[in-house]
């Protein structure tokens, strides 16, 4: 019983040091040319040429968009759905909003622009700007 008790005490503390830290925000890493990532993020699919993203209970659809620089992309959050923000790695953010809302940003210079929702952990996206 004593082994079983030692071996449930060292497992908990090895996950409970497996979390914690950081921002919360997938990071990608590579170049972007052509339209696909070197890096990946969540999902590790290429990115979607779309300026519409849709916003519904804990995923942004596509997570992996791309538009090219001067592009305005607009969130829109699906009907019935709960709240959610658009928060960026570079502190903009759409403020919580849930369904029927939109939020537009215009992205001026390329890059990639990873953001996510700060009430949902989990869920994030990006925008590769070309």
């Amino acid at each position: 019983m004593k082994f079983f008790k030692s071996l449930v005490t060292t497992a908990l503390v090895i996950v409970a040091s497996c979390g914690g830290g950081g921002t919360g925000y997938n990071s990608v890493t590579g170049t972007t040319t052509g339209g696909t990532t070197g890096g990946t993020t969540t999902g590790g699919s290429n990115p979607v040429v779309t300026n519409a993203i849709g916003v519904s209970d804990d995923v942004f659809t596509p997570a992996n968009a791309q538009v090219s620089v001067g592009s305005t992309v607009t969130w829109t959050w699906a009907a019935g759905s709960t709240a959610h923000n658009v928060t960026f790695a570079d502190g903009v953010s759409s403020g919580d909003k849930s369904g029927g809302a939109t939020y537009t940003r215009t992205f001026s210079s390329a890059g990639t622009f990873t953001y996510r929702c700060t009430i949902h952990p989990g869920m994030n996206a990006q925008i590769i700007v070309q």
